[in-house]
């Protein structure tokens, strides 16, 4: 019966109250014309993005987790198997739709959920259940609803007529305030993004114009208004030519003064450091992972690359993962274990050397065999080399006890 369920993709008829409790209809009108924020300069996705290390930041994140190793498996007596024929595997791995690589999806998804606060994405059936295609759903042109109707929750997606039941529905929220329906950044970051856009364009603007000489012209006698127009305008067109050397010349005692950038204002043009350092924060992210290399050593790189995988790609692993085993298996498929993985341990490869001494004390601690960590570094399995290694400073009672029993027949 529950199969039969979830062939239904969409439902046209309802019985009893709904509640709406989230929609990304209202936020893109907000966005569009630019969110809360004390500055001149609207606050959107589309400005957001302009910020060289807001973009980095959403980059970098997306990239990550996109290009994270991602596997069906199944869990068995002695641990867990693999499970590479499942068809699952191959939309996760390589290609979940039509238009777009899984590194495409993963990548659009997340950003959509950093970004929008949401990302959704309708799972395509065939008429007994199997999964065809995962199907992006882009809100600026397609505004999704969440609601709860009957104790059950429902999508309903602008161009598709009915609405669709949660079990055809990929949902990853962001950050959220009612557990099912995300907010995105720039919701509560738009005045921390409004002053660093504002610095931004001021700084655009100084070079467009101090930089290249701004002041005035004085002198002691006087003169006609046609005449100080006369002076402004051929002075102004000498500086702003696009040329190498430019030389004006002033008589009757004219002084030319600049403009200098005040204290103020060059305080506002260094605002793009403690921009970085806030945008990193509003993403949790190292601003090392924006570039930003101030007081780096290579004392502190590894442990920032490991605080960089645990805080900000494992927590959306763990929320594609969820979302991808409660609504891509088949209840039969729950039932023998089949679950998905995120190997994240793929972002930590460190040095050479360091791999080498890191594979070694596995090995030879016989939590790891030889063929493991040929599979790790993606090399082919050698004959013999499947047994794990026992220390022998570090055996079982049991062991030695065999062992001497052992020698004693020989």
């Amino acid at each position: 019966m529950l199969q039969a369920a979830l062939r239904q993709p969409f439902f046209s008829t309802r019985s009893g109250a709904t509640t709406t409790v989230g929609s990304s209809g209202l936020t893109s009108i907000l966005q569009s014309i630019g969110l809360g924020s004390s500055s001149s300069v609207p606050v959107n996705n589309n400005t957001a993005l302009t910020l060289s290390a807001f973009y980095s930041g959403i980059n970098i994140i997306c990239s990550d987790f996109a290009k994270l190793p991602k596997g069906v498996f199944k869990k068995v007596s002695e641990g867990r198997e693999a499970v590479s024929d499942h068809s699952v595997n191959y939309m996760i791995n390589k290609r979940p739709n039509q238009y777009m690589t899984a590194f495409q999806f993963d990548s659009i998804m997340l950003q959509s959920a950093i970004l929008k606060g949401n990302a959704i994405a309708i799972i395509e059936r065939d008429t007994n259940g199997k999964i065809l295609a995962l199907q992006y759903v882009d809100q600026d042109k397609n505004p999704c609803e969440a609601k709860i109707s009957q104790n059950k929750l429902w999508y309903k997606i602008q161009g598709y007529r009915d609405m669709f039941r949660s079990e055809n529905i990929l949902h990853i929220p962001g950050f959220t305030t009612n557990g099912i329906w995300g907010e995105g950044v720039i919701t509560y970051a738009a005045q921390t993004l409004g002053v660093s856009l504002s610095s931004q364009k001021f700084a655009g603007e100084y070079y467009n114009g101090k930089a290249i000489g701004t002041g005035f012209i004085s002198t002691d006698k006087d003169m006609e208004d046609p005449a100080k127009k006369r002076y402004s305008d051929g002075f102004t067109g000498m500086l702003s030519k696009q040329q190498s050397y430019k030389v004006p010349v002033l008589d009757n005692g004219m002084k030319f003064t600049g403009i200098k950038i005040t204290a103020q204002e060059s305080e506002f043009l260094l605002a793009s450091e403690h921009g970085i350092n806030e945008i990193a924060r509003i993403l949790n992210v190292s601003p090392v992972k924006l570039h930003h290399y101030k007081d780096l050593n290579n004392a502190i790189s590894e442990s920032l690359q490991i605080q960089h995988v645990s805080d900000s790609i494992l927590p959306w692993a763990l929320k594609f993962e969820q979302e991808y085993d409660s609504k891509l298996f088949s209840q039969a498929d729950k039932n023998a274990g089949y679950y998905i993985k995120a190997n994240v341990s793929s972002l930590l490869r460190a040095d050479m050397a360091t791999q080498a001494e890191y594979f070694s004390k596995l090995v030879f601690a016989g939590a790891m065999t030889r063929n493991e960590v040929r599979a790790k570094l993606e090399l082919n399995s050698i004959k013999g080399l499947s047994e794990p290694l026992t220390p022998v400073n570090a055996q079982t009672k049991e062991q030695i006890d065999a062992k001497v029993a052992e020698l004693k027949k020989d």
